[in-house]
């Protein structure tokens, strides 16, 4: 009798460990998870987020072409050298943080679309900061 019991409790047991959970629990029409807030891509935040990072590149520009003005300073970066170049970069800097930020959005981070254009502006700032001590 008692290896009757054993065999059916190992059963039980086994049975337990290799039917799916899945099966067990609520229906999963019922449970649902809430509804992700959309939002356009241009709403106020991005703009103000995208806003900032313009800025932040614009400030670095004018003090860098400020500092320069000094006797025995330079451009470290070859590419920046030419003014030109400079707003070109920058602007390419802010249009490819738009394309990151926009492509994050689609696929639903959205909490990422809008750090993206900060992170790209952090060392620009950085740059600015440094070329705004410069007398």
């Amino acid at each position: 009798m008692a290896t009757h019991l054993r065999v059916l409790l190992f059963g039980i047991i086994l049975t337990a460990c290799v039917f799916p959970a899945s099966l067990l629990a609520a229906d999963p029409a019922v449970i649902q998870r809430p509804p992700v807030q959309k939002h356009r891509f241009f709403d106020a935040r991005n703009v103000g987020v995208m806003s900032i990072s313009a800025i932040i590149m614009a400030a670095d520009i004018s003090t860098t072409r400020s500092a320069l003005k000094v006797p025995g300073t330079h451009e470290a970066n070859p590419l920046m050298r030419n003014q030109g170049a400079a707003i070109a970069m920058k602007t390419a800097t802010v249009g490819a943080g738009i394309g990151i930020a926009y492509m994050l959005h689609k696929s639903g981070h959205h909490k990422a679309e809008r750090l993206v254009p900060l992170f790209m502006g952090v060392p620009s700032a950085i740059a600015a900061a440094h070329n705004a001590g410069i007398h």
